[in-house]
């Protein structure tokens, strides 16, 4: 079941991470840099309770990632995730992005939730569960608020001038990406700017889409931008 929420524009999103980040400064006294604390901004700051769980099995979905419990103030990631540092911390993020995104409209409401239970028998109570794959608006959103959360624009533009200079051109990359080529340059750029900017828990393949959507990486057929 998808959750239909009003639009919300890259800006808000990215408004609405970079809010967090400097709610976590004022918490900790100093500002958060990469890799960003997902786990200390969850807790220490929202006061949500963190688990790892067989969210698959509870629930009977074979592709959950993560849900979160809205009355409980309860995160679980699926225990498939462990040891998965890159895709943990991105689901973590993605369901703060619930929180911080959507969460309000349930309290105005505004957006029904469907109802899930914790365990097998208990009471359902409103959550949002988020499936690999699943693309409705909501889970859109989430996306893109964990990737401004995880990879802040000013720290991606500072790695990348420290590796590069300024935005990397790839000859022909739209033509290859529609190609559905394995781009060897973008995912070795991109593992440059994790090494160098210390994002150590992004994975690489989140950190090519950050690139590219901050337009860090071009086609050749453009040109660098600077």
């Amino acid at each position: 079941m998808s959750t239909k929420v009003p639009f919300l524009s890259d800006a808000q999103i990215e408004s609405a991470a970079q809010e967090l980040l400097r709610r976590y400064a004022k918490w900790k006294g100093e500002a958060p840099r990469p890799p960003i604390p997902v786990d200390a901004i969850a807790e220490g700051v929202l006061g949500l309770s963190l688990e790892m769980g067989d969210l698959r099995t509870k629930l009977g979905k074979p592709d959950v990632l993560g849900a979160t419990w809205l009355d409980d103030a309860l995160v679980v990631i699926d225990s498939s995730l462990e040891g998965n540092e890159g895709r943990y911390c991105f689901t973590l993020s993605h369901e703060l992005g619930h929180w911080q995104l959507h969460r309000p409209l349930r309290e105005m409401d505004k957006v029904t939730f469907p109802l899930f239970s914790r365990e097998p028998g208990a009471k359902a109570t409103a959550a949002i569960v988020c499936r690999d794959g699943q693309r409705d608006p909501a889970e859109i959103q989430a996306d893109k608020f964990s990737a401004f959360l995880l990879m802040p624009a000013s720290d991606v533009r500072a790695a990348v001038k420290h590796v590069s200079g300024g935005p990397l051109a790839i000859d022909n990359l739209l033509a290859r990406k529609k190609a559905d080529e394995r781009i060897s340059e973008l995912r070795d750029f991109a593992s440059e700017v994790i090494a160098h900017g210390g994002f150590t828990n992004v994975s690489n393949q989140a950190m090519q889409i950050r690139l590219e959507t901050l337009k860090l990486v071009v086609d050749g057929a453009q040109g660098r931008l600077f």
